[in-house]
């Protein structure tokens, strides 16, 4: 699938400035298969899933040192990491909040080194360790909006009149055909796996039960990040968002 985010990754590659950068948003939005497809335009990708390679933690508990720290990542990957043709992706930051901080170092010692971190709950490092306000950029992705669903459905010369349309009003026929695109939107909605799904099935039955293993996942984070006392309150109001919607907020509204 083709992304608006794939513009914001190659322009900030080409730049002769380009620090470390944090990409954030919700899970399972595509963030790692954005930046695994830049990776495709360097000479080499080294990638750390910090939430699941514990034995990488390591690496960022002696000190933050950036030479250190690529001479391990060397070693622990058996890749050469070349400043401007290796991208170094950390995934899930989070899971290490000294990784955070280390972002900066990589900007003031190694600025050639092209550096890409992405997280979901990066609230939670964030509140540990602060974020190196000036020495790294932030991009927030999302789910697929409407035109990018379009462009997953091949549906380019749709986007075309979309974009070339001026004041005058569109034809009905091809508003209509719009609005029957909409409904499968607003339907399957934007989460890449459950757009995919409906792509090659054709089935809104299927994307859904995608969306039932998303929110599983969701709910499972409940009890890794959050504060014990707090995770009854957070699956209440969680179960409950759907029917607030359009409503102004209150939590005692909020039915356990």
């Amino acid at each position: 699938m083709k992304r608006l985010v794939d513009y914001h990754l190659q322009a900030w590659k080409n730049r002769p400035e380009h620090k470390p950068l944090l990409i954030r948003g919700a899970r399972q939005i595509g963030k790692t298969y954005a930046v695994r497809r830049l990776g495709e335009s360097f000479v080499n990708i080294i990638e750390v899933n910090l939430e699941l390679a514990e034995d990488a933690h390591e690496i960022f508990e002696k000190n933050l040192d950036p030479e250190r720290i690529l001479r391990e990542l060397q070693l622990y990957s058996g890749e050469k990491i070349i400043p401007g043709k290796t991208l170094v992706f950390f995934d899930e930051i989070q899971a290490v909040p000294k990784a955070l901080t280390a972002l900066r170092y990589f900007y003031e010692r190694i600025p050639g080194l092209h550096v890409i971190a992405a997280g979901s709950l990066l609230d939670f490092a964030i509140e540990q360790v602060g974020v190196p306000v000036g020495r790294i950029a932030n991009l927030y992705m999302q789910p697929l909006s409407f035109m990018e669903f379009l462009s997953a459905i091949d549906q380019g010369m749709l986007i075309e009149a979309i974009l070339e349309q001026k004041q005058e009003e569109m034809p009905t026929v091809i508003h209509n055909k719009l609005l029957d695109f909409l409904g499968h939107y607003l339907a399957i909605g934007g989460m890449p796996e459950a757009v995919d799904k409906w792509i090659k099935t054709q089935n809104a039955k299927e994307s859904f039960e995608v969306h039932h293993q998303i929110i599983e996942n969701y709910q499972m984070d409940f009890r890794k990040y959050a504060k014990q006392h707090q995770v009854k309150f957070l699956e209440q109001l969680y179960s409950q968002i759907p029917h607030l919607v359009g409503q102004q907020f209150q939590y005692k509204n909020v039915h356990g």
